[in-house]
């Protein structure tokens, strides 16, 4: 059984598709990469999945069983079930809290231990993600961003999660500390935590995750095993992507990929067709969803 099955999940905002589509399974301790440009539905499909958003069409299911569409007082007691890392994460702490109380609350919440077991469990847990114990003292305005991430993880961690979602993790942390949040992860994956990893980094996604999701206009591009997919590089907007990675070998500043263009030019079809080199007459009609490589023309290998 699955841990997470998530069936053709689509959102509507304003009488258009935000998300539409998306399928795919996540087995205990596996690691999905979520990748795409900036409005590509990263953060709706993380929100969706969390239950702070509800699907249009399509479905969320936790270890078989409903979990899109609850009322939240029967979701509230799966929810230690998976837990959420955000993208800034001094917004995402509440400033008024000291490092124990962030790391005791959710114990607290869910009436997990007394008060010396919930003070050893976030000692442990500080211990864990590398956090100073001395600065578990202090309020997040103290923190470094680093630090800071460090101890949203740490939250996210306190109930045994079964799944992690990271919704942009590394992109307010400098490389080294990147580096180092990122071998965190690895060592939580090779614990049995199953992952889903929104980013940006495509050389991040590739170490840590073993399947991959690329979302273009809220629907899904391609789908399946991130190696066999970046080693290929078959579909044209998946290979834009990876052209635009910062190479110090290549001169010149990373580029975007194609040109900007509105999706409404290609009602009906593939929602690439604008912007596409590949493009041709055929693209007027959207490849069906599910595909590994929904393309037309994808590159030989």
């Amino acid at each position: 059984m699955s841990l997470l099955s998530i069936r053709n999940l689509g959102l509507r905002r304003d009488g258009l598709w935000t998300l539409r589509g998306v399928s795919f399974e996540v087995e205990p301790g596996q690691a999905w990469g979520i990748v795409g440009e900036s409005g590509a539905g990263k953060s709706t499909l993380m929100n969706l999945v969390l239950g702070l958003l509800e699907p249009d069409e399509g479905e969320v299911r936790l270890e078989g069983e409903a979990w899109s569409g609850l009322p939240e007082k029967s979701r509230r007691p799966r929810r230690p079930l998976l837990q959420a890392v955000f993208q800034d994460p001094i917004a995402s702490l509440p400033p008024h809290m000291t490092g124990w109380e962030i790391l005791e609350e959710p114990l607290v919440i869910h009436r997990r231990g007394g008060a010396k077991a919930r003070r050893e469990a976030a000692a442990r847990m500080a211990e864990r993600v590398k956090f100073p114990v001395p600065s578990l003292d202090q309020v997040p305005g103290r923190w470094s961003g680093g630090l800071a991430q460090r101890l949203a993880v740490a939250r996210a961690l306190m109930l045994d999660p079964k799944l992690l979602l990271l919704d942009e993790p590394l992109s307010a942390l400098d490389p080294t500390l990147a580096g180092h949040l990122l071998e965190l992860l690895l060592e939580f994956k090779a614990d049995g935590t199953a992952l889903i990893f929104v980013s940006h980094d495509l050389l991040a996604v590739r170490r840590l995750c073993d399947k991959l999701l690329v979302l273009y206009g809220g629907e899904p591009m391609c789908l399946g095993g991130t190696e066999p997919m970046l080693a290929d590089l078959r579909h044209p907007y998946l290979r834009g992507l990876w052209e635009a990675v910062p190479d110090l070998s290549r001169p010149g500043a990373p580029r975007r990929w194609g040109v900007d263009r509105s999706r409404k030019l290609a009602p009906g079809g593939c929602l690439l067709m604008d912007r596409c080199p590949k493009a041709s007459e055929a693209c007027g009609v959207a490849p069906e969803m599910g595909l590994r490589e929904r393309c037309h023309h994808p590159f030989k290998g």
